[in-house]
């Protein structure tokens, strides 16, 4: 088991953490399977899985090209073209049906829905505006992370979980936010450390401790999912996830490398498509159960989220390729 299968199957990873987060969202009935019930009630997980994979190849352009001014431009035009025209769309119908306030427009096109904890039916979601933090903290956090790696990345988790315990009564909502800090410095961290270290194979030792480890976090939550009454208390759903995420995405990478010819198809494409199936899904999936039977509202929103997913990212791709390809021949002519 070699670091760098972390980054070969870095879309395979992306893949599977859509998948579980589709899941989660769903409406599917599982109860009297408890494994696969309790597999959905903890598929907030994926989101766990995106932020290290995330913060993992964040570090990788950032090494590249130090300039915050290329930084910005890349992860702006990554994520929003994408997300802003369907949160337009999506905010102006919602209006328009009486769903939400008029307020939502601008709480949505500035993400202050999120920071200023207004109430979830009135903003689009939590995630971008979360994921954008990350982004605009990154270059400060990259300097601070050429000083000293392993004393900045303590320091980040230690924060994340001092704030996020000493402020839970007034900011528990940061929760999705705050204990997901820790995954994207860990995803920064091993980033840098397979620059330094590109052969490096983890001792089976090391793959020992990665069970133990995704043992001891999964039981974890499964003891609080099942034996307290309070599980979102000091945000105990989603802290345990630092035992588990990382093992569980080497784990996941050392499947995936037991099978040199199969390429995952289905995994590669929701991997290449996850923001956009990220953004439809759970709105769909809102319309799909209100207007069909239960019976097929999960899977009539599954396969709409695919085709308009995958659409809309074709659509959006051509569009920001032709104005970055415009833009660079411009520049060059103008030189």
């Amino acid at each position: 088991m070699k670091l760098n299968l972390l980054s070969k199957y870095r879309t395979l990873l992306m893949g599977f953490a859509i998948m579980w987060v589709m899941f989660f969202h769903s409406h599917i009935y599982v109860a009297p399977l408890r494994f696969f019930e309790f597999f959905k009630r903890i598929g907030y997980g994926g989101v766990d899985i995106f932020i290290l994979v995330s913060g993992f190849g964040v570090y990788f352009s950032i090494y590249k090209d130090s300039s915050v001014y290329n930084f910005y431009k890349k992860r702006a035009l990554r994520i929003l073209p994408y997300y802003y025209p369907i949160v337009l769309i999506v905010t102006f119908i919602a209006i328009k049906l009486g769903i939400w306030k008029s307020e939502s427009l601008f709480y949505n096109l500035t993400m202050l829905g999120y920071w200023k904890n207004i109430d979830l039916g009135y903003i689009y979601d939590w995630y971008i505006p979360a994921l954008t933090f990350l982004y605009l903290m990154t270059p400060l956090y990259f300097k601070l992370f050429k000083i000293n790696k392993t004393v900045t990345t303590f320091c980040a988790i230690a924060a994340a979980y001092i704030f996020s315990y000493s402020t839970h009564e007034n900011y528990s909502y940061f929760y999705n936010l705050t204990f997901r800090i820790p995954h994207y410095v860990i995803g920064f961290w091993l980033a840098d450390f397979l620059i330094r270290n590109k052969e490096y194979e983890f001792s089976k030792l090391t793959m020992v401790l990665f069970a133990i480890s995704l043992f001891i976090g999964v039981s974890i939550l499964y003891y609080i999912y099942y034996y307290t009454q309070d599980f979102e208390k000091y945000g105990n759903y989603v802290s345990p996830f630092i035992l588990i995420n990382f093992p569980l995405c080497m784990l996941l990478c050392y499947f995936f490398s037991l099978f040199k010819r199969y390429k995952f198809p289905i995994l590669t494409f929701l991997g290449i498509h996850s923001l956009t199936l990220f953004i439809f899904h759970e709105k769909i999936l809102y319309i799909c159960h209100l207007f069909l039977p239960t019976k097929i509202e999960n899977a009539s929103a599954f396969i709409s989220t695919i085709i308009l997913a995958y659409v809309w990212q074709k659509l959006m791709d051509s569009i920001v390729n032709k104005f970055t390809t415009r833009k660079k021949t411009t520049f060059q002519k103008a030189n």
